[in-house]
């Protein structure tokens, strides 16, 4: 006999549930991608200072035209709550205090990689293709470069693009801002 098993996906209300009955706790580094508790990886150093750099220049230079949100939740679809290394989303007075961004408030989504380079690569960059998101940069630690991924569709994004080292790069909502991946990097060349 033959028994398939099935596999029970938890949606964003139950995940909250979970939360909300200390099963998981706020400090709990788990984010909810199509219905599964995904552990995420370790923070190390370099990724750490990656973000707080990212975030620095985007606040700098952003001047409070948007929100640079930092490794907060991001509610996508009914059974997807990721929590991106970094969000830049339309400015809003509550600063979303009565319900999370949704894909529609996102101007730019930054994930940083180096661990978990094949799972955001494989999992997350095309979940947020699916939820339509714009453009999403990926910070591969490991190569030393950025890759850009525009025109989102169901199946991922028709354009993905590599810059290296000193290339300029802009994100589209804003193309007033030019970075050089060395600076988001933090290499010196």
């Amino acid at each position: 006999m033959n028994t398939a098993l099935s596999i029970h996906r938890f949606n964003v209300k139950e995940y909250h549930r979970l939360i909300e009955s200390n099963i998981l706790h706020e400090d709990d580094r788990v984010e909810l991608v199509e219905g599964r508790i995904i552990d995420m990886t370790p923070i190390g150093s370099r990724h750490a200072a990656c973000v707080s750099r990212l975030n620095e220049l985007f606040s700098e230079k952003l001047q409070k035209r948007a929100i640079v949100n930092i490794q907060n939740p991001l509610s996508l679809t009914e059974y997807s709550e990721p929590e991106p290394d970094i969000t830049i989303i339309k400015r809003r007075p509550d600063f979303y205090a009565e319900q999370l961004p949704q894909p529609e408030d996102v101007l730019l989504i930054i994930e940083v990689a180096d661990s978990s380079l094949a799972y955001d690569c494989e999992t997350k960059i095309p979940l947020y293709a699916k939820a339509n998101i714009k453009e999403v940069w990926l910070v591969n630690l490991i190569e030393n470069i950025v890759q850009i991924y525009n025109e989102p569709t169901p199946e991922g994004y028709n354009i993905m693009m590599k810059r290296r080292y000193n290339q300029k790069i802009s994100p589209e909502n804003f193309p007033d801002i030019t970075l050089t991946v060395s600076g988001i990097l933090g290499l010196s060349i």
